[in-house]
């Protein structure tokens, strides 16, 4: 069967779209509906170039054809969006229609640099975010807790901070909050209350 012949095909998908959540879903095959899917690492706001040819498959998951010749090194399918990846939120977005939508995020351990980025939608929960952060690095999500603020300098003029239970109650983000709600203007703070060096495995 020729590709124009699929059902679901459409042929004004965006000719470019950027990495939003630091991995992607590649199917290496001119057919969409190959069942071979790759998963690859790809640093988030990258770009990757289509051909404005989208399929949505049988699960809902929307892929764009890879345009070979602007994208060397790449080839097949690309999954946009869609629901079986353990992604929350969409894996490739669309810079020209994101139109101030999406939200980039970093998340630091104790220090810089971060140890994770990512697109989040505005729409979407800081519960998302957490539970993509988690699924990501292999930390439990009920021991996760993100914060704009680092607790306050100990006043005996070591320069030290003082335990993370004296971040300003401001500063500590809720899962119910939106990512727009939250204002989040710079590098998150992850406070893990778990063994952070047992439970960190990032994928």
């Amino acid at each position: 069967m020729a590709i124009e012949e699929l059902a679901n095909l459409s042929q004004d998908g965006p000719a470019e779209y950027t990495v939003a959540q630091g991995v992607c879903f590649i199917k290496p095959s001119e057919d969409p509906q190959s069942g071979k899917i790759l998963k690859a690492k790809r640093p988030v706001g990258s770009k990757i170039y289509t051909t404005g040819t989208t399929w949505k498959g049988p699960q809902g998951g929307l892929w764009a054809e890879v345009d070979v010749a602007r994208s060397p090194g790449e080839m097949g399918w690309v999954l946009v969006s869609g629901p079986g990846f353990g992604l929350r939120g969409p894996c490739l977005i669309d810079p020209e229609a994101n139109d101030g939508a999406s939200q980039m995020i970093h998340i630091r351990w104790l220090k810089d640099p971060p140890i994770f980025n990512c697109m989040m939608p505005k729409a979407a929960t800081v519960g998302d975010l957490v539970d993509t952060f988690c699924s990501r690095t292999g930390l439990n999500r009920k021991e996760t807790i993100l914060t704009k603020g680092l607790p306050r300098k100990a006043p005996n003029g070591t320069g030290a901070l003082l335990p993370v239970d004296y971040t300003d109650p401001k500063d500590v983000l809720f899962r119910e909050q939106t990512i727009e709600e939250a204002q989040i203007r710079d590098t998150l703070n992850l406070v893990y209350v778990g063994h952070f060096d047992e439970d960190y495995n990032p994928s």
